[in-house]
């Protein structure tokens, strides 16, 4: 099956979509978090694709022929939602009502550490957005484990189920156009790829989830105990 480039990239978030709507109204109690982390997410991934990933990255064609576009909007709502709340789906683990803390500077400083060691990697120090954004994840992500060591299990399976996840939005690319992944993807990755998709992708979304899987957590001081 082959269709039009312009329209791969919207097409192939569907089951993200699909997969969000699902967990929405399946875990209503996981609703504040979905919105929240997708609205966050959403803005991120708007921000991120304009000034890092379509310089080196890649470049995906848009519905509007625009350097970044409403697919990258909702590729970040999609995910955000989804890399929220997964373990809590796949796990029955649902937030206690008790908070260890509650302010917004905690999510801030997190944010702000993202966003300028990858800026200084990027742009100063000349790293490829892929290699400034690992670095950075992995910095905040162990940041996170030092404060709230209890969310290093929620983290790391948060990543590995993301990773799982995106091969969803890969196959469906495959599928519909097979030379697009040869046609979007630029210089700054290795050209490794596994089952057909670059290297660079598992690595980003097993990163992305280990980071953002238990923000909201973090963020909000809450604990994850089992449900029946």
């Amino acid at each position: 099956m082959q269709i039009s480039e312009q329209f791969v990239y919207l097409v192939a978030l569907i089951p993200f979509c699909l997969i969000w709507i699902l967990i929405f109204f399946v875990r209503k109690d996981l609703r504040k978090e979905m919105l929240l982390m997708s609205i966050l997410i959403g803005i991120l991934s708007l921000i991120t694709s304009y000034f890092w990933w379509t310089v080196d990255w890649w470049k995906p064609l848009t519905l509007t022929g625009t350097k970044i576009g409403v697919e990258d909007f909702v590729m970040g709502f999609s995910s955000g939602g989804i890399m929220a709340t997964i373990y809590e789906v796949i796990f029955k683990r649902g937030l206690y009502k008790r908070k260890l803390y509650h302010h917004a500077e905690a999510a801030l400083t997190i944010l702000l550490l993202l966003s300028q060691t990858t800026m200084w990697l990027f742009f100063y120090v000349g790293l490829t957005s892929f290699w400034a954004s690992t670095f950075a994840m992995l910095l905040v992500a162990f940041v996170i484990f030092f404060i709230r060591k209890d969310l290093i299990i929620t983290s790391l399976l948060s990543g590995i189920l993301m990773a799982i996840m995106s091969l969803v939005f890969y196959f469906v690319i495959i599928f519909i156009s097979p030379t697009w992944i040869s046609h979007t993807y630029l210089g700054g990755i290795s050209g490794i790829r596994i089952v057909g998709i670059p290297i660079e992708e598992f690595i980003f979304w097993f990163l992305a989830g280990l980071v953002f899987g238990p923000f909201y957590e973090y963020w909000q001081g809450e604990k994850l105990k089992a449900i029946k």
